[in-house]
């Protein structure tokens, strides 16, 4: 695998045709290169979970230096190692390739290429709630947090819960987006919800969220699958759980110094 300036390529020195052998063979098993947080690794190991897979979660403290000293193709992680019977490896980058990928490879995208479509549309949407939230209220400036929070609580949020219910009332009221079984879009929901609830502030996320029947229908079918909740009772599961708490406890909006 080559090295250059903390960069990985994913090129590596197997041939196209074996690593699409790699990518599907039953026997693979997996690494995670990651924080040690849940966010945007939680729902790949969700999947690792329902998919009875082999994996091993390589977490890091992040320092200033960090990408000095873990390889990635983008300077950023999730890295998703796949390593075949034969101990070659492969890398994937970027958490919705990796999700994606899993999703495939744990029949998580339907029945048929429509059904597959649909679930990455409401997978994409589901994604964007996180990522803008991050980027406009948890991250922002921090005299900006509590403005961000009110309008995250009072705008963002119930609009996507209505939209999101609108589909959901679509395929039947039965707690999955497409069908009637798990999905990736079924299983990303219930993580993303879960990051909400790891905020400063994350009790306000939950009331809304547990307000919406339909949505806690799907956070119902996601975790009474044997699998994903025998991992979701797990002291790892706990952990990654508890340190994005810790991680996320710096972004908690300055209390205010309105007199009133």
């Amino acid at each position: 695998m080559s090295y250059s300036h903390g960069r990985r390529l994913i090129l590596n020195d197997v041939s196209a045709e074996q690593n699409s052998k790699a990518l599907s063979n039953p026997e693979t098993t997996f690494r995670v290169v990651y924080w040690n947080i849940a966010c945007i690794a939680a729902t790949a190991r969700d999947m690792f979970a329902y998919g009875k897979a082999t994996w091993i979660d390589e977490t890091h403290e992040k320092t200033p230096d960090w990408c000095d000293k873990i390889p990635s193709p983008y300077k950023v992680l999730p890295v998703l190692s796949v390593i075949a019977p034969n101990g070659k490896e492969l890398v994937l980058s970027e958490s919705i390739v990796i999700d994606q990928y899993l999703a495939k490879k744990f029949n998580l995208l339907g029945d048929n290429e429509w059904e597959e479509w649909a679930i990455k549309t409401h997978y994409s949407n589901i994604h964007y709630l996180r990522e803008r939230s991050l980027m406009k209220m948890t991250w922002t400036w921090a005299d900006k947090r509590k403005e961000a929070l009110e309008v995250f609580l009072e705008e963002t949020l119930p609009d996507f819960i209505v939209n999101h219910e609108f589909h959901l009332k679509g395929n039947g009221s039965n707690g999955h987006y497409v069908g009637d079984r798990l999905s990736l879009a079924d299983i990303h929901l219930v993580n993303v919800m879960d990051h909400f609830t790891q905020l400063p502030n994350g009790e306000r996320f939950t009331v809304q969220f547990e307000k919406s029947e339909l949505l806690t229908k799907v956070r119902q079918n996601v975790e009474k699958n044997i699998d994903i909740a025998a991992w979701r009772a797990s002291k790892e599961w706990e952990r990654f759980h508890q340190g994005s708490i810790e991680t996320y406890a710096v972004t908690r909006p300055p209390p205010s110094t309105n007199s009133d």
